[in-house]
């Protein structure tokens, strides 16, 4: 299978699982009429980072109006997310 994106290739080349969900968000005038559907892309990475001890799980996310440009925010965001690994402990807060 080839995938057609550039960012999402070398996001997977390096190690990173891949994650793409798309979703339409309807907006409509007060009495229900559809005015527009806005599109929205969310990509998500994560990669088990065994460089860390003990092991880390590595996430990113992001969102965007096209496909290839939340690919392209994905691949921003993971090497950020690469320098600050998710630890968990926000999600029991």
């Amino acid at each position: 299978m080839t995938v057609d994106q550039p960012d999402r290739r070398a996001l997977e080349c390096a190690g990173w699982r891949t994650l793409l969900d798309y979703r339409e968000n309807h907006v409509r005038d007060d009495e229900g009429t559809l005015l527009a559907v806005v599109p929205r892309w969310t990509a998500e990475a994560e990669r088990l980072d065994e460089g860390q001890r003990p092991s880390q799980m590595v996430v990113a996310s992001a969102t965007a109006g096209s496909l290839d440009e939340a690919w392209s925010k994905l691949r921003r965001a993971t090497s950020i997310a690469g320098r600050r690994p998710y630890d968990g402990a926000a999600d029991f807060a």
